[in-house]
């Protein structure tokens, strides 16, 4: 004792007398059913914001008439896969494969800027 790191005797673990009698009981509590659990997931769902990471029609079409995938005549397979390819994971392997690895800075079309990032895994 004496020192500044130590506590005098009287300030250890239970000697408070205010709280000797409280105890944490989960009968009182409100648990809702797996019903409403789903009901209030639902909803939360539902209200959230659009993800950060969505991009309007509007700035996919921006992006591609500015850069396209940077390669001599890039925009123009971009745009006939599109037109041909149907099946989504097919496009999404040939968009890899046309982009590569690479990115450039992007002024969006709300005024903000910010990082077009790409490489071969999509």
């Amino acid at each position: 004792m004496g020192t500044a790191h130590e506590q005098p005797t009287g300030a250890g673990r239970g000697s408070d007398s205010d709280g000797t009698d409280l105890q944490l009981s989960f009968l009182d509590a409100v648990i809702p059913t797996e019903a409403q659990q789903i009901e209030h997931i639902d909803r939360a769902e539902s209200e959230k914001s659009p993800s950060a990471f969505v991009l309007s029609q509007a700035e996919i079409e921006n992006e591609l008439r500015k850069h396209g995938s940077g390669f001599q005549d890039g925009k123009q397979r971009i745009i006939e896969l599109y037109q041909t390819q149907p099946d989504r994971k097919l496009r999404a392997k040939a968009l890899a494969k046309e982009y590569g690895i690479g990115g450039h800075s992007q002024d969006f079309l709300d005024g903000s800027s910010g990082f077009v990032n790409h490489d071969g895994k999509g």
